[in-house]
């Protein structure tokens, strides 16, 4: 049996075929009526599995019989396993089975090291059945049997973050190929049962200018609740959990009455304390909101059984609502600038709107010339630099680099792009602008997603560069009498938080001289042995031949890093930006 058990820990198998073949293998060999083992998980104990009873019924009679919880967390913390006496009360195995004071209990922790996993429980109806030879027996079963079940959870946490991972990002494509903010949230309202099983679900808009909630989308409402839902809007004071949205800073629950449906969401009490451990079955609100800006809510009735698993689907929905929230505002904004004729493109998919956002060429000026180069490790990226005229003979310069990789990358990125457009417009210094992007930025930022950014504006006139660097690589200044400076960084990074400091400098630009811009996609270049480009070579590079033209300064630098990498494929996005004083 130890070997059968210890077979499982090298196997890829899930947690409920190693919770079977664990407690078959006990059944086996120990004298046993009912056997079951109790998971620990968010510190709170959950029946896992059990042969030979009825799992709702032990479920339910874990948090109604007095003293039954208590007892198995008391075992749990045992430092060697419990032989029930007769004296002891009747345990909640002997409870559910109707045995008398006299049956047979054993429990065992589960324990990884000094890690805490869960108990096993055995029980008898007869007295006396187990004694010293049963439970070290069970004691060494245990630890067999503990290594097995943590290997299946990894393994199961593994699956389950990769396909919480591939949920979100189904969403975002599925956002990203429409155009029409109905049929995105209808997308988003169909997509969630298929992704987090839940019972039904309802999406309320909130109208800021009216002050209602008016019905958006619904999945799995009876007809008559249907009818109901899109009959009616509601006026604060109408719908309690609704109102309780509003300036709420997350996801809010209560339990569900006996009445399902919007008739029994309406007479939920949202002050209720909760505890999201119980096996009950409970009512979430999640608002869809962008800071302070509230857009709407998602409510959604959990599905029975939704105790396992239950931290996994609730970070997939939050993360749903964020993709929701997104799209109601992308869809503000671009009425937005249409209604103000500030913006002429629409959100497409991610390679489109990286083909739109990226300047087809670059402007000509007497005495200075550009040029840029830009490449995407993958079908889509979030590296981008941008070119514009301002008022009074200056031009915005603008470069920066999306901390991720791929569809979500490519979606912040033409996000930030548009806010930097609109904010350059509305902002007298690159500082003020970079302060207002990021303002804009912080409620549509997911978990460890921020962009490193330059912002400068020349003034062809004066022969003046005042630039802004928030936490980018710091762009060289290669003076016409060889000299190299480094403008290093007057920000953090656009998109981790407020009320930061944002400077800017301003320096003067000389005949010959140039400036590079470039990602980390240059330096963090590495060939087959693993070394990385570095800064250093770049700086080598640049010395080592003489530039007469801003195209020239590009070639001789990728001259140089091809000749590094050799054929090694490109890890990371790379731009380069030069500007230079003819």
């Amino acid at each position: 049996s130890l070997r059968e058990v210890a077979g499982l820990v090298s196997a890829d198998a899930n947690v409920d075929d190693v919770l079977e073949a664990i407690l078959s293998e006990l059944d086996r060999n120990l004298p046993v009526d009912i056997s079951a083992i109790w998971l620990l998980e968010d510190d709170e104990l959950y029946l896992a599995a059990c042969h030979n009873c009825s799992e709702d019924l032990l479920e339910q009679t874990l948090y109604s019989a007095p003293g039954a919880y208590d007892t198995l967390m008391n075992a749990l913390y045992s430092e060697q396993p419990l032989i029930r006496k007769s004296s002891d009360p009747i345990w909640i195995t002997g409870i559910i089975a109707g045995f008398n004071q006299d049956y047979s209990g054993l429990a065992v922790p589960l324990r990884v090291g000094d890690q805490n996993l869960g108990i096993i429980t055995l029980s008898h109806s007869t007295p006396g059945r187990y004694g010293h030879e049963a439970q070290a027996m069970t004691t060494t079963f245990a630890s067999y049997a503990a290594v097995a079940i943590e290997n299946a959870r990894l393994y199961d946490s593994a699956q389950e973050q990769a396909y919480a991972s591939a949920a979100l990002l189904q969403v975002a494509q599925a956002i990203v190929s429409l155009s029409d903010l109905d049929e995105m949230l209808g997308t988003i309202i169909r997509i969630l049962p298929i992704l987090v099983g839940v019972e039904r679900a309802a999406l309320y808009q909130w109208d800021a200018e009216k002050e209602i909630y008016r019905p958006s989308q619904q999945y799995g409402l009876s007809e008559a609740d249907e009818d109901n839902f899109w009959n009616r809007s509601f006026s604060p004071g109408e719908f309690v959990f609704l109102d309780a949205c509003r300036g709420a800073t997350g996801m809010m629950a209560c339990e569900l009455p006996d009445e399902r449906g919007l008739n029994g969401w309406l007479s939920v009490d949202p002050t209720q304390e909760v505890n999201l451990g119980n096996p009950t079955a409970f009512l979430f609100a999640v608002p869809i909101a962008v800071k302070n800006d509230l857009y709407g809510v998602i409510l959604i009735e959990e599905a029975a059984g939704g105790l396992r698993f239950r931290s996994r689907r609730l970070e997939i929905i939050t993360g749903i609502a964020q993709q929701a929230a997104l799209a109601i505002q992308n869809d503000l904004l671009q009425k937005e600038m249409v209604v103000r004729e500030r913006l002429e493109t629409e959100v497409q998919l991610a390679r489109q709107i990286q083909q739109t956002f990226i300047p087809e060429s670059l402007p000509q000026y007497e005495n200075w010339e550009l040029a840029a180069r830009w490449k995407t490790a993958r079908q889509v990226g979030g590296d981008f630099y941008d070119v514009f005229e301002l008022p009074d003979r200056k031009l915005g310069l603008f470069i920066a680099d999306v901390a991720d990789k791929g569809v979500p990358a490519a979606l912040f990125m033409a996000l930030t792009r548009t806010l930097v457009r609109a904010a350059v417009i509305e902002s007298r210094t690159p500082a003020d602008a970079m302060k207002r992007v990021n303002d804009l930025l912080i409620p549509d930022t997911r978990q460890g997603m921020f962009v490193t950014a330059v912002y400068a504006v020349l003034d062809m006139d004066n022969n003046e560069l005042t630039y802004v660097n928030a936490g980018h690589n710091p762009p060289l200044w290669v003076k016409h009498t060889g000299e190299i400076q480094r403008l290093t960084r007057t920000a953090i990074a656009l998109g981790v938080v407020t009320g930061e400091p944002v400077n800017q400098h301003t320096i003067g630009f000389e005949a010959g001289d140039n400036l590079l811009l470039y990602t980390d996609g240059l330096t963090e270049a590495f060939n087959v042995e693993g070394t990385f480009y570095g800064e250093e070579r770049l700086l080598e590079s640049i010395r080592a031949d003489c530039c007469t033209s801003a195209s020239d300064l590009l070639d001789i630098v990728e001259k140089s890093l091809l000749n590094f990498v050799q054929d090694m494929p490109p890890a990371d996005d790379l731009t380069m930006l030069v500007l230079r004083r003819v």
